[in-house]
């Protein structure tokens, strides 16, 4: 990323510039103000898997079909 800002060509630092200050404000201002205030707003919904529900039993499979071989040549 660092190398990409201080690129001779303009584009590839534009890009570089633009992931670099992305992720300074996502480090800076996203995960340390937006997701704790979001926490206190959304309350105890902010921990969303509330309660395991128990997985239902599995089913047995079906026997299979027992047939003649002699029928398969008719």
């Amino acid at each position: 990323m660092g190398s990409m800002a201080v690129s001779s060509l303009i584009v590839i630092g534009q890009v570089g510039t633009t992931i670099g200050l992305g992720l300074l404000f996502d480090t800076l201002v996203v995960r340390s103000l937006m997701t704790p205030s979001i926490a206190t707003l959304l309350g105890r919904w902010f921990w969303w898997p509330q309660r395991v529900r128990q997985r239902p039993l599995p089913q047995p499979w079906p026997k299979p079909i027992q047939r003649d071989p002699e029928e398969a040549l008719t």
